[in-house]
């Protein structure tokens, strides 16, 4: 009895993975494309360094092209595109839930006035 050929990555399936890749598809959804399960694909990695690397360089490649379209879109005036851009590269100065900055808190002086007041229910008037 004889199981399964050996799945081997040839030049055609890191590229199908690389491109796969570059548009955004995780390891799972390359995985499912390539009619693999996901723990094959990252155990071929391992095994196959040319693999792991076309995997690799196809993220980096949609990163590319995506951050270049942001920063076009940025620097030829999309309000959107800048405020983006500008939240996520400058986190410090443009992040949300900036907490406020600590302010000292100016001295001050508790007089406690030492006249007793007696306090009742009955309504009067104070002069």
């Amino acid at each position: 009895m004889t199981g399964r050929p050996a799945w081997i990555p040839d030049d055609s399936i890191c590229e199908q993975a690389r491109e796969m890749a570059s548009r955004g598809l995780t390891v799972a959804q390359i995985a499912d494309c390539l009619g693999l399960g996901e723990r094959t694909v990252y155990e071929k990695q391992k095994d196959y360094p040319q693999f792991m690397q076309a995997i690799k360089k196809g993220r980096a490649e949609g990163l590319n092209s995506v951050s270049n379209a942001l920063f076009d879109k940025a620097t030829q005036g999309n309000v959107t595109a800048m405020i983006y851009y500008l939240k996520t590269r400058d986190r410090a100065n443009w992040g949300e839930n900036q907490p406020e900055p600590l302010r000292d808190i100016p001295p001050m002086q508790i007089v406690v006035d030492s006249r007793v007041v007696e306090i009742t229910d009955t309504p009067h008037q104070i002069p």
